[in-house]
């Protein structure tokens, strides 16, 4: 081996890519036919043999915590030192799997380097009979097929994301397929991956020895670790240990190592429908959706148009003649030859009718693994048992388990079992398979927020909330979904996360803050903010508020100070910003804030003045403001004697407003606000001035990460001011070292598609999170706001039922394990489903519902 290539004892040479999968199934129509369009391009571009390869690797729990950990400061983080090591305890009990896709194509040679490289091959072998190492590869001979593998990468489709695998990863394609589920080794991350190997061509000497037996029979003579043949158990000794010795009767291959033994059951794909539909024969992709770890193999040979065309006009003229054969039949001639013909005369068409066009000779095995040979037989057989019902037959061939299994292995040849299950189809039919489609969600490093539920097996998702300003994107992100689908407990995971490992060691980020707006009756957030990590300080708005909000106190920056308060109060006297009055307003703010000691008093008394001397707008603005005044609510505004609330040093800062009465949303869509009640009018624009508020803290510290969190947005986006300061925080967010948690039951209320600004909104949000909507129409809705197919029959029930179902077949227990699930987009753009999982720290895990009693999420 050097770098990606391999040179093996067949005499051929091997280029082995690794290639980014892209999750296209939950993914818009036209990102479907997107995916699609790449993918038949690559085919089009390979010729004569090609191995399209799909592992699962084990995910070491240690490597997960490990990453969990990175820049964090760990010393000044106890609550998140314990959680990690809650959690490194439990994730050893699940099977933690990834998905690595993989292309390997063989490199083009001259008939003269074919046979030099033969007798290379044969030398070599005759070397290690010898017990000598073979001849090394020549730097020359290296470094012409390095240039030859990257020239012809670089002719391929930019669309399809690869890079030449390193020497590393290659061995542990080979490691891995010996050690299915026994201490694999672990995938090399790409800093370690590129580091070379010691001895230039002879990397594969890091391999170890691995016996082989089908079904489990070692009745074979085996080859001993000094190279002389070793006789298998005797039959007699079989049968008294209770092993049968037919391999034909036990279809699993039992692959052992030094590190144990392997129970593996491979399939070869038999049979394929006659016609295709996309989306919908996307079999390789749906391989993810199992709950087991399945590896996945396609040995292609993509010859091109001309040649198969001559090779269809043969079969044309033997399908002819069979018509000959039926002219003296009565019956006539069958069904079967005219479909074959049709189909036929189809497919020929369809080959003439570009240039570029082949004709793909696909081989398709699937493996598939376990702890004993019983659970590898259930395995294989759900495979088997699912694709069933949609006319794809997978085989297990008897006595055929060990040459599948070699067939699975870059620079192998393709066994002659697996030649036998070749399928012909042209480049478009076999990209509509679904290959490359599994990939990872959330981010590489960062706490643990929870499981993503495809890709087999169990798979972490981390999300960092730091990474977005770190990385010039937005920190805000958006959870929609119905009463009880599990939103809130997720935004509540997202600020503990914040808080817990906030710290860091490099970046800057002294801490990680949480500002929340908290409505709900029970204090919900409340309660939850106290019991995590850091000073949690209270703020509460009511009649007897201990502390004012008079924003001509709060904000001292004139600027801000001019623009919220004139926003604030337009709010609440119910002002055109244009109006006589709204101009009357707006200039005396402006005389007061030139003025020492700015305040509503001030401010009252100011258009109270102005009124005197005859100005009529000024006049009718102050007897506003003086009934307002007048008003027990409006105490936290105008009383001079509270304190005001100033930059708060407490790690959680929670506004508790669930005395603040606010308009239905009906009542604001109907444009009824002039016969609104007072208490609503107050409370509407209170909250708005909460929310300034909100981004006045977050934006304090430069030097601290900060979340604004809104939890039933609408009350702040159903006015242009609020979703202009909506805007403004996911917009500028980012400069300020802060993002904001957007949550909501319907899309809609984060930003309107109706409105210019709110369509921004919704587009500059970077994390969305869509949880169960039992109404079709919200789901619609939702899977468009995420960027899915609002029209996809499959991703309809998968939110209306399949997301954390809450029907009556299901107990308590079968509801709490299902709670959390969600489609989510992450920072990359993904989108996949996940199960959002409750933080391991117990004290905040108790208080994270919203009905802790019954232990129901939000």
């Amino acid at each position: 081996m050097a770098q990606n290539v391999v040179w093996t004892v067949h005499g051929s040479v091997w280029a082995v890519y690794r290639v980014a999968g892209a999750d296209a199934a939950r993914t818009s129509r036209r990102a479907k036919e997107q995916r699609l369009r790449q993918l038949e391009t690559l085919v089009k571009q390979l010729r004569g043999e090609s191995m399209l390869l799909s592992l699962c690797p084990a995910v070491d729990p240690q490597s997960v915590v490990t990453k969990m950990c990175t820049n964090i400061d760990m010393a000044a983080s106890p609550r998140y030192r314990e959680t990690v090591q809650l959690l490194h305890g439990q994730l050893g009990e699940l099977e933690l799997t990834g998905r690595t896709d993989w292309l390997a194509v063989p490199l083009s040679m001259s008939r003269g380097e074919r046979v030099r490289e033969m007798v290379a091959s044969a030398r070599a072998d005759v070397a290690w009979q010898l017990g000598l190492l073979p001849k090394a590869v020549s730097a020359r001979e290296e470094a012409a097929r390095l240039t030859q593998a990257a020239q012809m990468a670089s002719m391929w489709p930019a669309g399809i994301a690869l890079r030449p695998a390193s020497t590393a990863e290659i061995l542990w394609i080979y490691g891995h397929s010996a050690r299915r589920g026994v201490a694999e080794p672990l995938l090399p991350d790409e800093a370690s991956g590129v580091r070379r190997m010691r001895g230039r061509g002879r990397g594969a000497a890091a391999l170890g020895q691995v016996v082989l037996a089908e079904g489990g029979d070692r009745l074979r003579n085996v080859a001993g670790a000094d190279g002389t043949m070793n006789p298998g158990p005797g039959r007699e000794q079989a049968k008294a240990a209770g092993r049968r010795t037919n391999p034909f009767a036990r279809r699993w291959l039992e692959v052992t190592s030094e590190w144990g033994p392997s129970y593996q059951a491979l399939l070869a794909l038999a049979e394929m429908p006659e016609a295709f539909s996309f989306p919908g024969s996307e079999h390789l992709a749906v391989l993810d959706d199992f709950s087991f770890p399945v590896d996945w193999v396609v040995r292609l040979h993509v010859s091109g148009g001309a040649e198969a065309e001559a090779k269809t006009r043969r079969q044309a003229r033997e399908l002819a003649n069979q018509y000959s054969e039926y002219e003296g039949e009565t019956a006539g001639v069958p069904a079967s030859v005219d479909k074959a013909a049709s189909g036929l005369d189809e497919y020929r068409e369809r080959l003439t009718s570009s240039a570029s066009e082949v004709e793909v000779r696909a081989m398709t095995a699937l493996c598939v693994w376990g702890e004993t040979p019983e659970e590898a037989e259930r395995r294989a057989g759900e495979l088997a048992g699912h694709f069933g019902g949609g006319e794809y037959t997978f085989a297990r061939p008897r006595g055929e388990q060990e040459r599948l299994w070699y067939g699975m292995l870059p620079g192998t040849s393709v066994p002659p079992v697996l030649s036998q299950y070749s399928q012909y189809l042209l480049a478009r039919d076999f990209a509509m398979a679904g290959p490359y489609t599994g990939s990872g969600l959330g981010d590489a490093t960062g706490p643990l927020y929870g499981l993503q539920l495809s890709s087999g097996g169990v798979r972490p998702v981390l999300i960092d909330w730091l990474r977005g300003p770190a990385e010039n994107h937005s920190a805000t992100a958006a959870m929609v979904g119905e009463l009880g689908a599990g939103k809130s407990v997720a935004m509540k995971s997202a600020v503990y996360s914040v808080l817990a490992a906030g710290r860091r060691q490099r970046g800057g980020v002294r801490r990680g803050r949480a500002v929340v707006v908290d409505r709900t009756p029970q204090q919900e957030w409340v309660r939850f903010a106290r019991a995590c990590p850091g000073q949690c300080e209270v703020i509460t708005v009511d009649d007897q508020a201990a502390l004012s909000l008079d924003p001509l106190r709060i904000f001292t920056a004139k600027g801000e100070a001019q623009r919220f308060t004139e926003s604030f109060l337009t709010l609440l006297l119910g002002l055109a910003p244009m109006s006589d009055e709204g101009i009357a307003l707006s200039e005396a703010v402006e005389a007061v804030l030139a003025q020492e000691g700015p305040s509503m008093q001030v401010l009252l008394e100011e258009l109270t003045n102005r009124g005197a001397n005859g100005d009529g707008p000024s006049a009718m603005a102050a007897r506003r403001l003086a009934a307002v005044r007048r008003k027990d609510l409006a105490r936290a505004i105008f009383d001079q004697s509270l304190p005001v609330v100033r930059d708060s040093t407490a790690d959680s800062v929670v506004f508790a407003v669930s005395s603040l009465v606010l308009p239905k949303k009906s009542e604001l869509e109907a444009g009824r606000l002039e016969k609104l009640e007072f208490e609503k009018t107050f409370g509407r624009a209170v909250m708005y001035l909460i929310a300034a508020l909100c981004r006045k803290i977050v934006y304090a510290r430069g030097d601290e990460f900060a979340l604004a969190v809104w939890d039933e947005c609408w009350w702040l986006t159903s006015s242009p001011e609020g979703l202009e300061l909506a805007l403004e925080l996911t917009k500028d967010g980012r400069k300020h070292n802060a993002g904001a948690l957007f949550g909501s039951h319907d899309e809609d209320d984060i930003g309107s598609e109706s409105s210019e600004k709110g369509r921004l909104l919704r587009g500059l949000i970077a994390r969305k999170f869509l949880f169960r909507h039992t109404d079709r129409h919200l789901a619609r809705r939702g899977l468009a706001f995420l960027g899915c197919d609002p029209d996809d029959e499959d991703l309809i029930t998968l939110v209306t039922s399949g997301l954390s179902p809450a029907g009556p077949e299901l107990d308590d227990a079968q509801r709490a394990a299902r709670a959390g699930e969600c489609l989510h987009r992450d920072l990359g753009g993904r989108i996949g489903a996940m199960q959002v999982t409750l933080p391991a720290d117990q004290q905040a895990a108790d208080a994270i519902h919203s009905q802790p009693m019954h232990g129901q999420a939000a």
